[in-house]
């Protein structure tokens, strides 16, 4: 009876830790997907006033 009872424990840590494995990989897989940008940085920004700064004004 011991002998299946240690099988049957083996069986389920076994799928568990087949599981967690599966969960860890996908889990990285989709977060570096998240983390590739849809556009190129703009380079140009320097002084932290974003785009308005960069266009002459119209003050003539």
């Amino acid at each position: 009876m011991s002998i299946y009872m240690f099988i049957t424990g083996f069986v389920i840590f076994s799928v568990y830790m087949a599981f967690l494995i599966w969960n860890i990989y996908n889990g990285h897989k989709s977060e570096d997907d998240a983390n590739q940008l849809d556009y190129e940085p703009d380079n140009l920004v320097m002084d932290g006033m974003e785009n308005f700064s960069r266009f002459p004004s119209d003050d003539k």
